[in-house]
């Protein structure tokens, strides 16, 4: 009777877990309920069994958040530091709940990993082509929807809006499963399906002309072929590379995105590109750092003291609009200074380690996915990227985890 109510408790485990992997699909308003359920269905699940809870997981994935909210202590603006706090408690609300799995739930719940990783495969794509399809049949023509479909995405989906940055990053993280999904498949009904939603997730990569993520792409794409060790693959490996390079060059307002970087300059001295926006950024960034190394500014006043120096040294343009640091690792030395970030790489590190040593190739190419990313992105201080990254780290070092277990 037990295993009987065991079994069914884990299954709503398993089935607010699904959700999570839909959860792009869902409206701002209503992903903090889906994670509220999970985390309820997991503590409802740990109470009614032998309490487990993983310490090492825990501290190693939520230290970061500690650290980071204890500069607070030492921040002014008290508002937007609790602001930012709350953005990010995604860093600290996953490992507490996935640390409270035992180690058989766990691999129950990994054995379910191909479905999971349809679910989020499906949802990016929907979630890119309904409204692609919708605004076309409804307001705008083919044309108008290729030139003004990013802005559409940020400024008329309401609660659904998202940057366009932040669905580059959906779409690779989708490719990147869907190299998990064709490993497995047999039908070439299905294979022909997930090539072809593969196909329509670069277009729209594509279409958003987004250097960071296309290049991440790459490299990882380039890694999974290493690790599965089949010379057959590099042939389709090549063909796709070559052709998203050729779509690259030959798509105008990609190519100019990476034409950028042949000229890279302060935005006083060359033209205002998001490029050189970035570079003028971080050479305030940089100043501002060697100015508070140790300790950063705190998370309530390091935005305002990068948005005063903008003004300080006359870029009123980056001033009026509230540039971020537009790297996370400048972001987090703004912060909390050197040992903030080496909190940070701390966690990467150690996850890395365990995946490498247990062979968990997706934690791998994730972390790798986003290190990359986080160079010209803040990924953790925005709701559509905190919540994404702290949830795949964590769910898939649960493999780690229980490998560690294991041995």
């Amino acid at each position: 009777m037990e295993t009987i109510k065991s079994s069914k408790r884990l299954t709503i485990v398993k089935i607010t877990l699904g959700v999570l992997f839909a959860l792009v699909l869902l409206p701002s308003n209503i992903k903090s309920i889906a994670i509220l359920l999970f985390g309820m269905a997991v503590l409802i699940n740990s109470l009614q069994r032998k309490w487990h809870f993983d310490k090492r997981f825990f501290i190693t994935n939520g230290l970061i958040y500690i650290v980071l909210a204890s500069t607070y202590f030492y921040s002014s603006n008290e508002e937007y530091g609790q602001r930012k706090i709350m953005q990010m408690a995604s860093l600290i609300v996953f490992p507490f709940v996935f640390a409270m799995l035992t180690k058989s739930e766990s691999k129950a719940i990994f054995n379910d990993l191909k479905r999971y990783l349809w679910i989020y495969l499906l949802g990016v794509f929907l979630f890119n082509i309904i409204p692609f399809l919708w605004f076309w049949g409804v307001h705008y023509s083919f044309v108008e929807m290729i030139e003004h479909f990013a802005t559409v995405l940020r400024v008329k989906m309401g609660k659904f809006g998202i940057h366009p940055i932040y669905l580059s990053m959906h779409c690779c993280i989708a490719i990147l499963f869907s190299f998990y999904i064709l490993r497995e498949l047999q039908s070439k009904i299905k294979i022909a399906a997930v090539l072809a939603i593969d196909i329509s997730l670069v277009l729209f990569l594509l279409l958003y002309a987004k250097k960071g993520p296309l290049i991440a792409l790459i490299i990882v794409f380039s890694l999974f072929v290493v690790f599965q060790r089949k010379q057959k693959l590099l042939k389709p490996y090549l063909i796709a590379v070559i052709t998203l390079i050729f779509l690259t060059i030959a798509i105008p307002n990609t190519r100019n995105k990476f034409v950028e970087l042949l000229k890279i300059e302060n935005i006083e001295q060359g033209e205002i590109t998001s490029t050189n926006i970035r570079y003028t950024i971080y050479e305030t960034a940089e100043n501002l750092i060697l100015e508070a190394p140790f300790t950063g500014y705190g998370i309530g006043d390091y935005n305002d003291a990068l948005i005063k120096s903008y003004k300080e040294e006359g870029n009123q343009l980056l001033a009026d609009a509230k540039y971020n640091s537009h790297n996370q690792y400048l972001s987090l030395l703004l912060i909390g200074g050197i040992v903030l970030l080496l909190v940070f790489v701390f966690m990467i590190g150690m996850n890395l380690v365990y995946a490498i040593r247990f062979n968990n190739q997706i934690l791998i190419l994730f972390l790798v996915f986003y290190a990359i990313v986080m160079f010209t992105e803040n990924i953790l201080e925005r709701e559509s990227g905190i919540i994404f990254f702290a949830f795949f780290l964590n769910f898939f070092g649960l493999k780690s985890l229980y490998a560690r277990e294991e041995n």
